[in-house]
C-alpha cells in the first residue's frame, strides 16, 4: 500500500506528480496534497484529476490543503471520485482552506474530521456526517464561516453519541452556530474541550455559554488529564483570558465584562459540585482591571493567586491595596477572604516591600483594628518566592507576619 505526500508549492510540478501517482490510485492508503494557486485553473484541475476521475478503494486517510496568501482566489470547489461516495475504508479527513462537494461523498464511519477555513460546508451538513461516524475519536472545527445557527431541534430528533471522541477543538466560529453543534452532540468521555473564541462583540452568554453545553463540563473518564478540580483562571499579557478546567480549556479574546458571566455559565453547570472547585487566578501583566475579575461568583472562591509579569506596574500595585485592608465592593468585606497560598515574582527590592506591606495590613491590620476570626481573612497556608534578588531573611520576615505558613523561594 502506497502513502502519498505532494506538498510541492509549484503548480506545475504537483500536477506531473499526481499524474504520476495517479496510475497507481488502487493502491493508495493515504494522500496528504498541499496545493498553492496555480498558473492557471487547468494546472489545478489536472493535477486533481486522479481524485476527480477514479476513487481509490482502500483510501484511509485523506487531507488536502490550499493555500492562498493574498486571500482573493478562492479555489473552485471539487467533486471527488467522480460523483461517487467516499470509499468505506476512509477513517481520517482533514481539509485546510479545500472546498469540497461534501453530499456526494456520503461521509461516515470517519474517526477524525478537522476542517479549517472550510468556506462551503453548512452546519446540517457537518451534523449528518457526526451522526454516521459514532466512533469518530477527534474533532477539529477553525474558522468555517457556514458553520451556523439551525435553531431549535424537533423533539424527534436525537443528540448524536459520539463516545469515543476524546479531543475536540472549536476556533473562531460562529457563537450561535457552535453552540447548536455542542448542543447536538453528547462527548461523555472526553479528555480534552478546546474553544477559541472573540467575546468582545455581542453577548457570547446568550449566544454560546448556555445551559444547553454545560454537557461539556463532565466526563466519566476519571482525573482527566491528571487534572484536579482547580477552576484556572489566567490573565496573561493582554485581553485574553484563560480558562481551564478538567481538559477543558477556553480561549476568550476582549470582552472583560462577559469573563464574569462565563464564570457564573460555568459554576451553574456544575450545581452542587462548584462549591468543591476553587480557583487558581494567574495575573501576569493583564490589560484588564483584575480586581473586576478577582469577585467570583459563588459559590466559587479564589484560593490560589500567582502574580507573575513586571511587579512594578500599576495594576499590581492596586491589587495589593485592595487585599491589604476591607472592601465595600465584596461581599465579605475583604478581597480573596478565603485565600489559601500566593505566588509572587519580583524583580526588585522595592516589588518585597510592597509585598510585606500587603501582608503586615491584611493580616496583622485586621487583629489590630479588632476584627473578630469570622470577619478577617483566612491565614495564608503557603506562599511561594519567585525571581530576584533573593534578599537574606525575607522568608522569615514573612513567617513573622503570618505564622505556620510555609515560606519558600521556588527553583527556577
Amino acid at each position: 500500500m502506497l502513502d502519498i505526500r505532494c506538498l510541492d508549492s509549484t503548480g506545475l510540478r504537483v500536477e506531473a506528480f499526481m499524474v504520476e501517482a495517479g496510475l497507481h490510485i488502487a493502491r493508495w492508503r493515504s494522500l496528504m496534497a498541499a496545493f498553492t494557486p496555480c498558473p492557471s485553473s487547468l494546472a489545478m484541475e489536472s493535477a486533481l484529476a486522479p481524485l476527480t476521475t477514479a476513487q481509490p478503494p482502500f483510501l484511509e486517510r485523506l487531507s488536502l490543503c490550499y493555500f492562498d496568501r493574498r486571500d482573493n482566489r478562492p479555489q473552485d470547489t471539487v467533486t471527488l471520485f467522480g460523483g461517487a461516495p467516499a470509499p468505506s475504508t476512509l477513517r481520517h479527513l482533514a481539509l485546510l482552506g479545500f472546498r469540497l462537494e461534501v453530499e456526494p461523498l456520503r461521509l461516515s464511519g470517519l474517526v477524525s474530521l478537522e476542517l479549517k477555513r472550510v468556506d462551503n460546508i453548512t452546519t446540517p451538513q457537518l451534523l449528518n456526517i457526526l451522526r454516521g461516524s459514532p466512533f469518530l475519536e477527534t474533532l477539529y472545527l477553525t474558522g468555517n464561516p457556514r458553520l451556523k445557527a439551525i435553531g431549535p431541534q424537533p423533539p424527534t430528533v436525537q443528540p448524536i453519541e459520539l463516545a469515543k471522541l476524546e479531543s475536540l477543538e472549536l476556533v473562531d466560529l460562529d457563537h450561535a452556530g457552535a453552540r447548536d453543534i455542542l448542543s447536538t452532540i453528547r462527548i461523555p468521555n472526553h479528555r480534552s474541550v478546546y474553544i477559541s473564541t472573540e467575546i468582545g462583540e455581542g453577548s457570547v452568554l446568550s449566544l454560546l455559554f448556555t445551559s444547553a453545553i454545560t454537557h461539556i463540563l463532565h466526563t466519566s473518564i476519571p482525573g482527566v488529564n491528571g487534572c484536579s478540580s482547580v477552576i484556572r483562571v489566567e490573565e496573561r499579557n493582554g485581553s485574553q483570558t484563560t480558562i481551564k478546567f478538567r481538559g477543558m480549556e477556553l480561549v476568550l479574546v476582549g470582552g472583560e465584562d462577559q469573563i464574569h458571566g462565563i464564570l457564573s455559565w460555568l459554576a451553574g453547570g456544575l450545581g452542587s459540585e462548584a462549591a468543591e472547585c476553587p480557583v487558581h487566578l494567574i495575573l501576569d501583566r493583564p490589560q484588564i482591571d483584575p480586581i473586576r475579575i478577582a469577585v467570583v461568583p459563588p459559590p466559587l472562591i479564589v484560593n490560589q493567586l500567582s502574580i507573575l509579569g513586571y511587579s512594578e506596574e500599576p495594576w499590581q500595585e492596586n491589587l495589593y491595596l485592595a487585599m491589604a485592608s476591607p472592601q465595600d465592593s465584596t461581599p465579605s468585606g475583604w478581597l480573596f477572604p478565603q485565600l489559601e497560598s500566593i505566588s509572587v515574582k519580583f524583580q526588585t527590592i522595592g516589588s518585597q516591600k510592597k509585598l510585606i506591606s500587603m501582608l503586615r495590613n491584611r493580616y496583622q491590620g485586621a487583629t489590630l483594628r479588632g476584627e473578630t476570626e469570622s470577619t478577617c481573612p483566612l491565614n495564608l497556608r503557603s506562599v511561594e518566592l519567585r525571581g530576584q534578588p533573593q534578599t537574606e531573611g525575607l522568608v522569615e520576615e514573612i513567617k513573622g507576619i503570618i505564622g505556620e505558613a510555609s515560606v519558600f523561594w521556588a527553583d527556577e
